[in-house]
């Protein structure tokens, strides 16, 4: 009678899972088509389109080479006795390798097609490469993440969490921007599991060192993924410390793996510029100046600022206070997520769930205090944003405390809804954000048919003629070189915080045979909140060269009288009229008309 029992309960329960099984991988496979081969519109990150070209230049054969050219970097290659490198041939000294190490045997498989000519659309061939790449990483953090979620609860959270991924339109954002996070997610889901595996063990009086050295050999790969992974792996550490057995051992095995390769970073790039932290410093320095990254690298000066303890106080304050008030769009609009705070105030009867929690918020907290550090100007879509790698067990939490109180509620009898009922609700609210964007998306994407791209500001097709109307020697100075290294595939100078600093520069590039073809000028530095901010951005010493497009369309050329910028010759790449005039939007200025010895 007994066995009797049991069958029937695992057979009600397997009828039970069905349902959400089906509608998880209904939804996923949906979603994999329409999000990656419908409404795709191209990279959007920076970082993405820069670890991209490294990758290609390093599946060539060119090791971690670099065809972006910052001012900061190319200075520390001067303060540092190596000044006889040529700027064409210098290497990467600011990102982390692994992202374009998992890239480079994919170009390299598929050769001639990552080269700049299938750039025929708007929508570039190796840039949806890029984002599947993405997405396999995603499929491994969301199997990583269930397994956890599972062996903290059951099954049925583990799904609902499942879906609630799947449903997280940030998620697919990030998947698709090229930035390295997914990668990052899926180790940190692994390590995580672990962080899980050795509590239970310690519950059990038991050690975990295998536990605690994968962890560790988890965190250098995250650490060579993003750098930010450096708050992760401290939080992780201390978490060890206090929920392992033997803590201080365990604690060292986490440590010693990511010490190690950071260790053999710092002496890479010693030997390559001169400097340990290499172009890296001038993110250190950012933790202790209130200014942000983007300032700093385009300084070519290479200024110490000096530290203001006020002013560095009043960052973190303002920046932690706009992390928790905007905490839900951090969280990518998940319900369950959000909920993991107010889980804490509930005491699970599981003590590896209920001690993995606090383990959960110790990391997360040294990742928002790293945030808040170094800033996040573009908000949630930021290079540097990291929140989006908690929403898969905080929403495991999330989760798990709707249903206890949804299983207090008094149910005469047991149905879909009172089984589920809180599920669908918060995952219906979670969907809102991909159920009002992804529908116009999809429209677009399926109208325009490869020309649904970022625009503003990136336009692959458009960029991409600089390959044409440029040499391979030459350089272009633009304030979004790495679209020109992606799309165009040339050597690019980011604009140089000083303008007075571009003379030199130029003169620098000439020694070695790298003449400057001209100025690609974006969207990305002509955005502005208001017209006052022009003159007082980041970008203001270039005001004249990045709005002379936009002016022109008035009839005025503010540049046409300056002997001093030689590269008045306009050809707008992209735009909009004005009646009998043109906007140019996306320029390119020369001292020639390159370009009149193209095809159409």
């Amino acid at each position: 009678m007994t066995g009797l029992s049991k069958r029937t309960n695992h057979q009600a329960i397997s009828r039970g899972s069905v349902l959400p099984m089906v509608l998880f991988f209904g939804a996923f496979g949906v979603l994999v088509f329409l999000e990656l081969f419908v409404s795709f519109r191209g990279l959007s990150s920076p970082m993405g389109m820069d670890q991209a070209q490294i990758a290609r230049e390093l599946s060539r054969g060119h090791g971690l080479h670099t065809k972006i050219l910052r001012p900061y970097a190319w200075r520390l290659y001067l303060s540092n006795q190596v000044a006889d490198t040529p700027p064409s041939a210098q290497a990467d000294i600011l990102n982390p390798p692994l992202q374009s190490l998992v890239l480079a045997p994919v170009f390299k498989l598929l050769g001639p097609k990552m080269d700049v000519g299938s750039a025929t659309t708007r929508i570039y061939l190796p840039d949806r490469v890029v984002a599947c790449i993405s997405f396999f990483f995603f499929i491994g953090a969301l199997a990583v993440s269930h397994l956890t979620v599972k062996k903290l609860f059951d099954e049925r959270i583990a799904t609902s969490m499942a879906l609630g991924m799947v449903l997280c339109q940030l998620l697919w954002d990030v998947t698709r921007s090229g930035l390295p996070q997914m990668l990052l997610l899926f180790l940190f889901s692994l390590a995580m599991h672990l962080v899980c595996v050795g509590i239970e063990k310690a519950s059990q009086d038991e050690n975990a060192f295998p536990a605690a050295f994968g962890i560790g050999l988890l965190a250098a790969g995250m650490v060579m993924t993003h750098w930010m992974a450096l708050w992760l792996v401290l939080g992780i550490a201390l978490v060890v410390g206090l929920f392992f057995r033997r803590k201080g051992v365990s604690a060292a095995l986490v440590c010693l793996p990511p010490a190690a390769a950071l260790t053999a970073w710092a002496l890479r790039n010693h030997a390559i510029c001169g400097d340990y932290l290499g172009a890296c410093k001038a993110l250190s320095q950012t933790l202790l100046h209130p200014g942000v990254p983007s300032v700093l690298l385009r300084d070519f000066s290479v200024s110490n600022p000096a530290v203001e303890l006020s002013a560095l106080v009043r960052k973190l304050s303002v920046n932690f206070a706009l992390e928790t008030s905007e905490i839900f769009s951090y969280l990518g609009g998940a319900v369950a997520a959000v909920l993991f705070f107010v889980s804490l105030m509930h005491a699970f009867r599981n003590q590896t769930a209920s001690k993995f929690r606090w383990a959960l918020f110790i990391v997360w907290l040294f990742a928002a205090l790293g945030m808040s550090a170094i800033g996040l100007p573009d908000r949630s879509s930021d290079d540097n944003q990291i929140h989006t790698l908690f929403i898969p067990l905080m929403s495991g939490y999330g989760f798990a405390f709707m249903a206890v109180l949804w299983g207090r509620l008094a149910h005469r009898r047991k149905t879909w809804w009172t089984e589920h009922g809180y599920a669908a609700i918060a995952l219906g609210i979670s969907a809102f954000p991909m159920l009002t964007t992804l529908p116009p998306e999809v429209t677009l994407g399926l109208h325009l048919k490869g020309e649904f791209s970022h625009w503003p500001p990136y336009l692959p097709d458009r960029v991409a003629k600089l390959n044409g109307i440029t040499k391979e020697n030459e350089y272009t100075f633009s304030d979004a070189p790495w679209a020109v290294a992606w799309y165009a595939d040339r050597h690019s100078v980011w604009l140089p915080l000083d303008k007075a600093d571009f003379s030199e520069m130029r003169r620098r590039l000439e020694v070695f045979g790298n003449p400057v073809a001209g100025f690609l000028i974006t969207p990305v530095a002509a955005r502005c909140e208001y017209l006052g901010s022009v003159f007082r951005d980041e970008y203001k010493d270039w005001a004249p060269q990045i709005y002379r497009g936009m002016v022109m369309g008035f009839g005025l050329d503010v540049l046409a009288q300056q002997t001093e910028f030689p590269y008045l010759q306009i050809y707008p790449l992209a735009g909009q009229p004005v009646g009998d005039r043109f906007i140019g939007e996306l320029l390119f200025m020369s001292d020639t008309k390159r370009w009149d010895k193209m095809g159409p």
